[in-house]
């Protein structure tokens, strides 16, 4: 053997012993599955998620499909339970919380808007929410929340989805499980239509079904979409006075981190394993464990991507992580930036798509039975246009997600042009920002408009004043001029100050007010009902009132995101405040439509009737139609037309035909499919 082959054999060998990667392999659009041979000897399991991917959300997934369940399930039985294609697919699944005596977890869990454990001061959580960038957030306590009263009063909110102890108010959500599991009688007071979704330092509202006593007052059912308010010993009394069916009431839930406000996904593991790039030694040094080499489960993210990781150990020679070779791995191999560490040991599962894809170390492959697993659901949750809510007396339509507080509609005066005399009322009692948003991260190309009630208040100035908007392209923690705990204001909106009128075609950056109309700043002083209207198309941004055009941009600091109404208050003294009074609101799509399907008849279908009308389902988005028929690919252009029909004429037997149906609107022309029919 030559030298130059010895030596590239060694360069080799020495790459293996840093780790060899196996193909990466596709388990759907932006998500792959890579199995890594690592130094110990390792093998390491990892989940690569695209990021900005919105139809992928991380959930936690129980045994038995309940929080309040009564035996643990092994991790590929839990993905099962909530795997139902197409509409909620799960694709992966790993192990999650540390777990005790059943049903108990360590720490803090919250999934898809309901929170499930409360944080208990200690350790490490991971924090997921709208704006789909984690934080880890340490020692997160439990802070007693606020039941509020249709009258306006109030009394504490002691916990939720967990066993009632004596003398509190508890709240059970759907997750929690089919009823509320109490054994001692109380009271039970059933909301329906809950605001959801639940977060910390927020408050969500519910309309009451029932009030049940004594003996009725034990184990009821928590319906979908709804709540219960479980109470014993002394809250009976105010509850029994104080409440009656078709009364709102407003439930407000707290913890010791603001952070967790922005966040509708949590787990609690233990070990912060990097921060910022950086192996967080200072951190593992409460852990003893952390030198020692054991299978392994993390979550780990960067600007681009999440992760799922398992590491393999205790069998075939597979020896297990320390925390120090899983920050190695996770920077050196993967670029990753931040990282938690999860349940390991036995525990250390992953699922991916139907099949377990590690080799769990009790017995070498038995999986363990687990308290609970972390789910990367696809779900697409993206906005149907077109949108609309006229806050009509009987309410907002489902769907808002407040920043803090329950925005509810009011009559007032005056009405809104074509309008009932309702409008929502956008303002936190508290002071300072509030919003109340719609929308999906991935939402890009749209209009967004709302008639709002511009109040020149001149003769408060001097106290302050009011910023009444709307916004376009939000990340999704609706914090507008907020730059801290809460979150920080990103977003392009359309504002009106009360103090002089001024209008700005505004642009938020980290909590920072701009105006694309700084060099010519405009005013309207007066009080009046104004239509506002916001339009993202690409980098095009442009800012509407009344019909006429404020500002036509082209600027690229925000790509997609939600859009709402918000309010930002400047007074000294609070009772000053109004809040942002708007009604009429809708969004509509600004692209060109989604294709046409469904072909009637069928795609290659034989032996259809001489006479025979052709229908598709329109894309969405789409106005009109191009249609093309002929007995030659793809058919010639025969016109454009509102209708999903077509009449082709008498029909030749025998004869193949083909046909094809453009979909258009004012943003573009979609070409459809060639079909074809004999």
């Amino acid at each position: 053997m030559s030298a130059i082959r010895a030596m590239i054999l060694l360069i080799g060998l020495a790459v293996l012993a840093v780790g060899s990667v196996a193909p990466a392999e596709e388990v759907a659009p932006g998500i792959t599955f890579t199995s890594y041979d690592a130094p110990g000897p390792n093998r390491v399991h990892i989940v690569t998620v695209d990021r900005l991917r919105s139809e992928y959300k991380l959930k936690v997934g129980w045994p038995q499909k309940r929080r309040n369940y009564t035996a643990r399930q092994t991790v590929s039985t839990i993905a099962s339970l909530y795997d139902a294609p197409p509409s909620h697919d799960v694709v992966a699944a790993v192990n999650a919380s540390f777990f005790g005596t059943v049903p108990s977890i360590t720490g803090a869990a919250a999934s898809d808007g309901e929170m499930l454990d409360q944080p208990d001061s200690n350790y490490e959580t991971f924090l997921f929410g709208p704006t789909r960038l984690p934080i880890i957030r340490p020692d997160i306590g439990h802070v007693n929340g606020k039941l509020t009263f249709a009258d306006g009063s109030s009394t504490t909110l002691h916990s939720y989805n967990k066993a009632r102890d004596a003398d509190t108010i508890v709240a059970y959500t759907p997750q929690w499980a089919p009823t509320t599991g109490t054994i001692d009688e109380g009271v039970e007071v059933i909301l329906a239509d809950v605001s959801y979704p639940m977060r910390s330092d927020k408050a969500v509202a519910g309309v009451v079904t029932a009030i049940a006593t004594g003996a009725a007052s034990v184990n009821n059912t928590i319906p979908a979409g709804g709540m219960v308010l479980s109470a014993t010993g002394t809250p009976v009394a105010t509850i029994t006075s104080k409440v009656q069916a078709g009364d709102r009431l407003t439930m407000f839930f707290d913890t010791s981190d603001g952070r967790w406000n922005n966040a509708d996904m949590a787990i609690t593991g233990i070990g912060w394993l990097l921060d910022n790039g950086a192996a967080n030694t200072a951190n593992w040094a409460k852990y003893s464990y952390s030198t020692q080499r054991h299978p392994r489960t993390a979550l780990a993210w960067n600007d681009e991507h999440l992760y799922l990781m398992v590491c393999d150990g205790r069998c075939n020679g597979i020896v297990g992580m320390t925390f120090q070779e899983m920050a190695d791995f996770l920077i050196g191999t993967l670029g990753v930036t931040d990282a938690v560490n999860l349940d390991g040991g036995g525990s250390s599962t992953m699922w991916v798509n139907g099949q377990v894809r590690n080799l769990p170390s009790d017995s070498c492959g038995t999986e363990r039975a687990v308290g609970n697993a972390i789910l990367l659901v696809r779900q697409d949750t993206s906005t149907t246009y077109p949108l609309s809510d006229s806050f009509a007396d009987i309410g907002r339509l489902a769907g808002w997600d407040d920043k803090f507080t329950f925005n509810g509609v009011q009559v007032f005066s005056p009405a809104s042009p074509g309008g009932d005399g309702y409008a929502i009322q956008v303002q936190d009692p508290a002071g300072g920002v509030e919003t109340v948003r719609r929308g999906d991260f991935g939402d890009a190309d749209y209009a967004v408009q709302s008639d709002i009630y511009c109040e020149y208040r001149p003769g408060v100035a001097g106290n302050g004043f009011e910023r009444y908007c709307i916004f376009a392209r939000d990340n999704g923690m609706g914090a507008l001029g907020l730059n801290g705990n809460y979150g920080s204001g990103n977003c392009y909106a359309l504002t009106y100050d009360s103090n002089n009128g001024r209008l700005r075609a505004a642009k938020y950056v980290n909590g920072t007010i701009s105006d694309f109309q700084q060099s010519s700043p405009v005013y309207m002083a007066s009080t009046a009902w104004r239509n506002f209207r916001i339009e993202c198309l690409g980098s095009r941004i442009r800012y509407l009132v009344d019909g006429s055009l404020l500002a036509d941009v082209i600027d690229t600091t925000h790509v997609r995101g939600y859009f709402g109404i918000g309010y930002h208050e400047f007074f000294a003294t609070n009772s000053n405040m109004h809040g942002t009074r708007a009604d009429n609101f809708s969004a509509v799509r600004l692209a060109a439509p989604d294709k046409a399907a469904d072909p009637e008849p069928a795609d290659f279908t034989t032996d259809v009737p001489l006479v025979t009308v052709l229908s598709w389902a329109a894309g969405a988005g789409a106005v009109s139609h191009d249609v093309y028929f002929g007995t030659t690919s793809p058919g010639t252009f025969q016109g454009n037309q509102v209708a999903a029909t077509f009449d082709p004429g008498l029909l030749q037997l025998g004869q193949t035909y083909y046909w094809r149906v453009d979909e258009v609107n004012d943003y573009g022309t979609t070409a459809g499919d060639i079909w074809s029919f004999t």
